[in-house]
């Protein structure tokens, strides 16, 4: 997204995408470590504004989210397993660290300094935290998602490389308060619905699964068609309409998946291979559904009354 003419804007691809809470600010992230935000009101403009842009030493970024109380703030990870939390306005990084593997990260939105950590490690010795006072340990198992829960910030969301979905509390010296083995497959995602009812989470298998909160017990699955390229982190986003869920799966190709809040499922499918391997970000105020596109285009896709899904 940007102006050929003034050369202003997010001029290279799109490998990471997010947008503030209040639906204004989007933040891009590129393979070549260019990271840029725009206003969502000057998207497909010709004289296209960036209030922002930072170079981040030419590293593929692979994850990118605004801070959910301080929106100065965003954080970024990149395919060398470096982590950076960045100002903004000020255009540069305030904190950086590079790891020995894999990071996966979830701020948690009632406290800043408390960042959630998904670390797997070249030994094989893995730890979920935020600090190292506050270090969760569970086995010696690869973790590859982790998430606060909305309302309780001292609980926390874990699924393994093994396919168990765990629930901690950094409070307490337990360990695991309660577990199951959902999936079989790699976890890529796992999110929560609005009122903190149901844990949706997705493999590399293609395996959906939509989960009870508390005991973990199964609501709807769905069945998709898996990637072809494993290499590549699929992307999920999670829509709601009058308590039924809209799942955005980005796997072979971008699938549009309907669990009924009554339970079931319904699923709708677009079949363009271009979104197969692009991020994308839910805008709740509009109910659109942004995703890449070839080289810095974007795709708005929305859901008519008739429940059908069209390309803006």
């Amino acid at each position: 997204m940007g102006c050929d003419h003034t050369k202003k804007g997010h001029l290279e691809d799109i490998s990471a995408l997010d947008i503030d809470d209040g639906d204004q600010m989007i933040i891009f992230g590129s393979h070549s470590g260019s990271v840029s935000v725009a206003n969502y009101k000057n998207l497909g403009r010709e004289k296209w504004k960036k209030p922002m842009t930072l170079k981040l030493q030419k590293h593929a970024l692979k994850t990118i989210k605004w801070c959910p109380i301080d929106l100065r703030l965003f954080m970024v990870t990149s395919a060398a397993n470096w982590m950076r939390i960045c100002d903004a306005p000020a255009e540069k990084v305030i904190n950086s660290h590079q790891f020995d593997g894999d990071v996966h990260f979830d701020w948690n939105q009632h406290n800043t300094s408390e960042i959630l950590v998904d670390l797997i490690l070249k030994k094989r010795k893995n730890r979920v935290g935020m600090s190292l006072p506050s270090i969760i340990r569970w086995e010696d198992v690869v973790m590859d998602a982790v998430q606060w829960f909305p309302s309780k910030h001292h609980y926390v969301y874990v699924a393994r490389r093994d396919g168990k979905v765990g629930v901690f509390d950094v409070r307490s010296t337990r360990g695991v308060l309660a577990e199951k083995k959902i999936h079989y497959a790699s976890v890529f995602e796992m999110r929560f619905s609005s009122d903190g009812s149901r844990l949706v989470t997705a493999d590399r298998s293609g395996h959906i699964h939509v989960a009870d909160t508390w005991d973990l017990s199964t609501k709807s699955q769905f069945h998709g068609t898996p990637a072809q390229f494993h290499h590549r982190r699929p992307s999920m986003e999670l829509m709601e309409n009058q308590g039924d869920l809209y799942l955005a799966v980005n796997l072979d190709r971008l699938t549009i998946v309907k669990f009924p809040g009554h339970g079931g499922q319904d699923y709708d499918e677009i079949d363009a291979k271009v979104l197969w391997d692009k991020p994308m970000v839910f805008r709740k105020s509009s109910y659109e559904l942004i995703t890449g596109h070839q080289y810095n285009y974007l795709n708005l896709l929305t859901r008519r009354n008739d429940g059908c899904t069209n390309v803006l």
